[in-house]
């Protein structure tokens, strides 16, 4: 025979029965290991609390790009290239949340700008964030992250700035010479080997090539790297711009003249006697076979070779 129905009434009762009274406002609510409803635990966990409020993101005040390290990037506003980078500013947006001795998960759900005006130099982003509580319990919550962006100038603005405000100028030049190869070397040397990255001014004139530059190391490193490729001969100047008496300080433009021996490979040379008598060569003409730190000549009928140093080329 079929099994006895149960009352409605006595179901119901049963129902009520598996709820507990939230401990802080006494509603009903499924047992979970905190005893409150969504609403209690959402006032007191807090989901953005570790979400900075402000953030700061650098922008070039000329051409307007931002600063994603370790470059410049230009974006339009409200882009979703931009809001990449806002969100990776901001830290906290995938952390964790600590509740007592726990810590839970929190994910990033949504994110989108809040309009704000042009000229303001803010941008506003609404996040969701979400985490998972004790008891299965999913509390999700927004916050609106205002990031300032702060003025300056990119590395090509700052370039472009400073063509007059040098301090240190290398005029390299190789002279006496139809096609100045050796000095076409140097230049692909320079640029394969990123010598010349600091300089805020590449002027080609007239026999080489000036390159100028913010501090005098930056100089003094592109004049030891020619010396290390090419014979070459450096005369140093400097010039006072300002000074100032009272905080002792002044302002030098330090000038270094970088000369090239002009001498390519397979140029046929006329030795002088007394440097020919020095490198045991029998006669004056010789043929150069390598140009560099130093000079390689190669007597065209007995084949003999000798080698000639900077301080006897140039003395």
């Amino acid at each position: 025979r079929p099994p006895p129905q149960m009352a409605p009434g006595a179901m119901q009762g049963e129902r009520a029965m598996s709820k507990i009274p939230c401990c802080t406002c006494g509603a009903l609510v499924e047992p979970n290991s905190r005893g409150q409803c969504v609403d209690c635990i959402r006032a007191e966990i807090d989901l953005t609390a570790n979400i900075p409020q402000s953030v700061a993101i650098d922008r070039c005040s000329v051409c307007g790009a931002f600063f994603r390290n370790p470059q410049w990037a230009h974006m339009e506003l409200e882009s979703p290239q931009l809001l990449a980078l806002c969100l990776k500013k901001t830290r906290g947006l995938n952390g964790y949340i600590a509740e007592g001795d726990e810590s839970h998960r929190l994910k990033l759900i949504d994110a989108g700008f809040v309009w704000t005006e042009p000229h303001s130099k803010r941008l506003k982003v609404k996040v969701t964030v979400r985490a998972d509580v004790v008891g299965g319990i999913a509390l999700q919550q927004q916050c609106v992250v205002e990031y300032v962006l702060r003025g300056g100038q990119c590395r090509e603005c700052e370039r472009a700035a400073a063509k007059q405000s040098w301090s240190a100028c290398v005029q390299l030049r190789q002279k006496g010479v139809a096609q100045a190869r050796v000095l076409h070397l140097l230049e692909q040397l320079i640029l394969a080997n990123g010598a010349a990255r600091d300089a805020v001014e590449i002027k080609p004139v007239k026999g080489g090539i000036d390159f100028f530059f913010g501090t005098r190391q930056h100089a003094e490193r592109l004049v030891q790297f020619v010396s290390q490729y090419a014979m070459t001969r450096t005369k140093r100047s400097q010039q006072l711009v300002t000074h100032n008496e009272k905080a002792g300080t002044a302002n030098v433009r330090h000038t270094w003249a970088v000369e090239v021996a002009p001498l390519c490979k397979d140029d046929l040379v006329l030795v002088p006697r007394a440097t020919a008598a020095s490198l045991g060569l029998p006669t004056r003409l010789c043929v150069v076979a390598k140009a560099g730190r130093t000079i390689q000549l190669v007597h065209p009928s007995t084949a003999s070779v000798a080698l000639c140093s900077a301080d006897q080329y140039w003395r």
